[in-house]
């Protein structure tokens, strides 16, 4: 065997020329050695990559599948809590001492492992997950409310309702003792402020798209909603009562009484004043004195903007009569004193109640039937259909003044006769629909006070909240009459949009039907049917309506069907309001159609602020399925 360099070279060229002829390019045993130790790497690496996303897909398998089943649970926890509560959503329901005891430890029971669950690492985790992310988050927040209210309000709740049902009231026929009162104030107070905090928090949780989600958070809005509701009616009236009470001194009161069947913005003409007077819980009322006293006293009390505005069809004189023409309740107190100073009964003044028909019935509700000097029983269920049209049928117009005033005596003495904490609460609980719906009106002349009888709604103006936003609807009759006993209305609040700015739009739909029976009709009765004017015929209202933006909004494409004016913009008390005259025969219908813009600061759903009926029905309905503010 040779080794010289030949040999060497020759055996390299023939290797050389294998691997071009093989490869296609040039090439070296080192090289060729390299590539299959790269090669098997990359399969290698593929491998383990394929293995790592079976085992992310196992995983999240697995994870998907634990959080189902959780959420199983918390659904199943959060069911029976919210079956619990409806039994003590009624505030009534809790003075059974036995029946909270037994129901709290359940409800905290189911609350806490809810939120326990909902609020664990796994569901943190796939709070990030794009869209349905959102729905985790809901559940969390829905289940730590929840939990909120079972160990912390409720229970402040029932404490503060044992004490005060403990105690005792009444001192006597018509003594209130008022010092149970004020020690249950701090804790409906706490209970009342827990409750609102955690409803807003549970308002603005994200809107959840899956419908497992979707309806039992609706149905915990709904609960709470209810619940923080009447606790907010209690808690008002608690705060309310001592100074309303003459906690600290003597306290007197006029007293307005309207009927709604011949309707003012506010409420309806004003039959008649009367006055109430509590000293530390001592109450007197004293006699009601029909509107005749008062309007040959003369003058008028409306400033040239009102009286521009109603100056037609009929031309208010603003006497005692028409002193509920203002939206405004605060202006409608100050006229009241006004008048009251100036006749024979003038004294000091500390506040303005006005109350109505509907307003007497659910007193009568609470503390009895009340017999009239004819046999008459009144009810809890007929006093307002005597009172706004039966009482002109059937009493002769010299007596209708002394039934009136009789009636309206007898129920608020009865109010406040033989008090105890289960009749106060049944007080509260109707306090919410009556102020709300304009029936009861409590306004104070103390700066202390007010805030606890205007700034708790217990005194409504015309829309003056940008956070809360109302539409206003108020109608006047023009025809001389009682016919808004017959004047049914309906009105449809529709959102439309939730706009970037913040603001919200809404469609109004209001329709005002004349309900009138032929055998009224025909009854020829000038005193219900008017006609006697000439501004309408008998049977027909003519009502002068006024039309109010939301505070820090706009009203924007009026359309009218029926007999009715197309509005036109006025100003009255500092507002811009929109006005029009319908004048609605018998089985006809008018009605308005307009879209509203609320603020941009608005936090809450548009509702209707309107003039009383002669019921608590009040015929609204709203459709806010287009958005969810926020």
């Amino acid at each position: 065997m040779s080794f010289d360099g030949n040999a060497v070279s020759d055996e390299y060229e023939h290797y050389e020329q294998r691997s071009v002829h093989h490869s296609g390019g040039y090439s070296n045993p080192h090289h060729h050695r390299n590539l299959g130790h790269h090669s098997h790497t990359a399969r290698n690496v593929s491998l383990i990559l394929a293995a790592i996303v079976i085992i992310v897909i196992a995983v999240g398998a697995w994870l998907g599948l634990k959080l189902y089943k959780q959420a199983q649970e918390v659904s199943s926890e959060e069911s029976q809590a919210l079956s619990l509560l409806s039994n003590v959503q009624d505030v009534s329901q809790l003075n059974n001492a036995n029946a909270v005891s037994t129901i709290l430890p359940q409800l905290q029971a189911h609350t806490a492992k809810a939120a326990t669950i909902a609020n664990g690492s796994l569901w943190k985790l796939a709070t990030h997950v794009p869209v349905y992310g959102d729905d985790i988050t809901t559940v969390q927040g829905m289940t730590q409310s929840v939990n909120s209210l079972s160990t912390k309000a409720l229970p402040q709740l029932s404490k503060s309702l044992q004490t005060l049902l403990g105690s005792q009231l009444s001192s006597g026929d018509r003594n209130i003792s008022v010092q149970p009162i004020i020690d249950a104030q701090s804790g409906f107070s706490e209970a009342d402020k827990d409750l609102q905090s955690e409803l807003d928090q549970l308002k603005w949780l994200p809107e959840p798209h899956l419908k497992q989600v979707k309806e039992p958070y609706n149905l915990a809005v709904q609960k709470f909603t209810s619940v923080s509701g009447q606790i907010d009616q209690i808690n008002n009236l608690i705060q309310v009562m001592p100074k309303f009470l003459g906690s600290d001194g003597m306290r007197t009161y006029v007293i307005m009484a309207q009927t709604t069947s011949e309707a003012r913005s506010g409420g309806g003409l004003v039959g008649s004043l009367g006055s109430f007077t509590a000293n530390r819980g001592a109450i007197s009322v004293g006699e009601f004195h029909p509107n005749a006293e008062f309007i040959k006293l003369g003058g008028s009390h409306a400033n040239a903007d009102e009286q521009a505005v109603f100056q037609s069809p009929l031309g208010f004189a603003f006497d005692i009569r028409d002193l509920a023409t203002f939206p405004d309740f605060s202006r409608t107190a100050e006229t009241v004193k006004d008048v009251w100073q100036l006749s024979p009964y003038k004294s000091t003044v500390d506040g303005v109640m006005g109350i109505d028909p509907v307003f007497v019935q659910e007193m009568i509700k609470i503390s009895g039937n009340v017999t009239l000097p004819n046999g008459m029983v009144l009810t809890g269920d007929n006093t307002a259909q005597f009172m706004l049209n039966g009482i002109y049928k059937d009493v002769p117009v010299s007596e209708q003044d002394t039934y009136f005033s009789y009636v309206a005596s007898a129920a608020m003495n009865n109010v406040f006769k033989n008090m105890t904490a289960t009749k106060m609460i049944k007080i509260a609980q109707s306090f919410s629909s009556l102020t709300g719906q304009r029936h009861l009106y409590l306004y104070s002349f103390h700066a202390d006070d007010a805030k606890n009888f205007q700034d708790a709604g217990l005194a409504k103006n015309a829309p003056s909240s940008e956070t809360n936003p109302e539409t206003g609807i108020y109608l006047n009759e023009n025809n001389p009459s009682k016919l808004d006993w017959y004047l049914h209305r309906n009105t449809v609040i529709t959102r439309t949009s939730c706009n970037q700015d913040g603001s919200q739009t809404y469609h109004v739909a209001f329709t005002a039907t004349n309900t009138i029976p032929a055998a009224d009709l025909a009854s020829g009765n000038a005193y219900i049917l008017g006609g006697f004017s000439r501004i309408g015929a008998p049977g027909t209202p003519v009502e002068r309506i006024l039309f109010y933006a939301p505070q820090g909004g706009s009203i924007r494409n009026f359309s009218v069907s029926g007999n009715g004016g197309n509005p036109t913009q006025v100003s009255m008390d500092g507002k811009k309001p929109w006005t029009s005259v319908a004048s609605i025969a018998p089985g006809k219908s008018v009605t308005y159609n307009y879209d509203v813009t609320t603020s941009i600061n608005s936090q809450a759903d548009l509702s209707l602020d309107q003039t009383p009926m002669g019921w608590l029905d009040p015929g609204v309905t709203y459709n806010m399925g287009a958005c969810k503010i926020g």
